[in-house]
């Protein structure tokens, strides 16, 4: 649900354009989808974005848009893949599909000119920006259903764990000691493997058990029941924050480039069938559910939080 697309720069030139007037109807329409659900491959370690911003006779939203991708950390950094310099639009195409080799890419998308003519005209995986709409990869779903497997989860995830400078697990249940659970620390794995850490926080209620069966656990025993995810934590060289709220039901995955609506949370099964849903948040309500769980916000909410893993002094701001 979080795409990543390679793009030609000569995309934002006009005269690529079957009419170079079709440029800022095509543009403003690739504006929206490329802020809100996707990446953006900075390729050749950042000097796809640096020609683009310094290339003469580039549309005016060329500038606009890098630098809001850079700003909301969408543009993701890819080190050169192909052999040849990229010195024209076939070159940046070329390059496009030869880190698509080395990482899953979504799609690349062209200028008219470049999508007609050979090597790409054929080629389904490149499209030209003035038929997005319709191609089947542009056609990015709201949601997918997903086997309630760790392996599901790590692959549906492994861009936002990728990219992501901070991420918030919103799950009422969430115990590393209960048996549905003990796998949760597979999730935060790849966050080890980056060079930056990212900002990690875990949301669950104070509340265990329902009805008159409900305790509310003092911070000793929290601490006990988050032990193993500690131990896992300062393996991977990551530091957590768990935060324990009033009683609540929904359940979120909430970061920097991508807000998800997880209907049965981040446990697992071992039945075959069972499945659940994951569904894309739009970004006015990621930002709404950001607040709701940020302390400074609902301060009377929070009951107490613990901090568990290593010391926090290389993570992401």
């Amino acid at each position: 649900m979080l795409e990543e697309y390679a793009i030609v720069p000569d995309v934002f030139n006009p005269l690529a354009y079957s009419k170079p007037e079709y440029a800022d109807m095509c543009l403003a329409q690739l504006k929206s989808p490329l802020l809100h659900e996707a990446l953006v491959r900075d390729l050749r370690d950042g000097a796809w974005s640096r020609f683009c911003l310094g290339e003469p006779g580039l549309h005016r939203l060329a500038g606009e848009l890098l630098r809001k991708l850079a700003t909301r950390n969408r543009l993701c950094r890819c080190t050169a893949s192909g052999a040849g310099a990229t010195t024209d639009a076939t070159a940046w195409g070329l390059e496009s599909l030869a880190t698509a080799s080395v990482k899953p890419l979504t799609g690349v998308i062209v200028g008219n000119a470049t999508k007609v003519a050979a090597p790409f005209s054929k080629d389904a995986r490149v499209a030209s920006i003035e038929k997005l709409s319709g191609t089947n990869w542009w056609k990015n779903p709201c949601s997918q259903t997903v086997p309630r497997r760790t392996t599901a989860y790590l692959s549906l995830l492994a861009r936002v764990l990728a990219q992501a400078n901070s991420l918030m697990f919103v799950d009422p249940n969430l115990d590393p000691s209960s048996r549905n659970y003990k796998d949760f620390y597979k999730l935060l794995a790849p966050l080890g493997e980056r060079q930056l850490k990212p900002r990690v926080e875990i949301h669950r209620s104070l509340r265990v058990g329902d009805g008159r069966c409900s305790t509310f656990p003092e911070e000793p025993e929290w601490k006990h029941r988050f032990s193993s995810l500690n131990v896992a934590l300062c393996e991977l060289g990551l530091t957590v924050e768990v935060f324990f709220w009033d009683d609540f039901h929904d359940r979120y995955l909430i970061t920097d480039v991508i807000g998800l609506s997880v209907q049965a949370g981040f446990d697992t099964t071992t039945k075959e069938d069972d499945i659940t849903t994951w569904g894309r948040l739009s970004s006015d309500d990621r930002d709404a559910w950001q607040r709701h769980f940020d302390p400074a916000v609902r301060s009377g909410a929070l009951k107490s939080s613990i901090l568990i893993g290593v010391n926090p002094s290389n993570t992401a701001a």
